[in-house]
């Protein structure tokens, strides 16, 4: 009778699974999303929508468990962004990749490393040699968004950054989504 009861509860289950939820398509649409994005941004992130400070984008930031996300306008023509210390960058018009990556080169109080270079952006470590203080990371990027061209950068006046820190906000930087234009 044991035996009959389980192989009953055994098929019974089998049966269930065979049948799904019906929601496989559903879930199969959420997992590809969370697949083009890069594991830093799959989870622990919510859309920052910045048309209110007129940057026709949406930027992925980190969510309120790592900080109140803070948006304020410098008067100086730039936008800082804001997450805790996790996060935290400065959106300006313009911007020219061959002017900084000069910049970059031409420091003369720190020795500057490009450690990843993409058409748009660049991701680059600065030590002072023979100080005993960690290396810095540091981002630029210049996207085109709709016909205008925006720089990004890490807000060094809070930094420095560490190198994971600088690898989420040009994630963020890199998966911006341009938001419809009002009809």
């Amino acid at each position: 009778m044991k035996r009959t009861f389980l192989l009953a509860l055994a098929a019974i289950a089998l049966f269930m699974q065979s049948c799904g939820s019906g929601t496989e398509g559903e879930t199969t649409a959420v997992d590809s999303t969370a697949q083009a994005l890069p594991a830093v941004l799959a989870r622990g992130t919510v859309e920052l929508n910045l048309s209110e400070q007129f940057f026709p984008f949406t930027m992925l930031v980190p969510d309120s468990s790592r900080g109140l996300v803070e948006v304020e306008e410098t008067g100086y023509g730039e936008t800082i962004v804001r997450v805790g210390t996790v996060f935290n960058m400065s959106i300006a018009e313009g911007g020219d990749m061959s002017t900084k990556k000069a910049e970059v080169a031409d420091d003369l109080m720190f020795t500057n490393t490009i450690v990843e270079e993409g058409d748009d952006f660049i991701v680059y470590k600065s030590v002072i040699e023979g100080s005993p203080l960690d290396p810095e990371y540091h981002f630029y990027a210049v996207k085109d968004v709709n016909g205008m061209t925006y720089e990004f950068k890490d807000n060094k006046d809070e930094g420095p950054f560490a190198e994971s820190i600088v690898r989420l906000m040009i994630e963020s930087v890199n998966h911006i989504a341009p938001n419809s234009p009002a009809s």
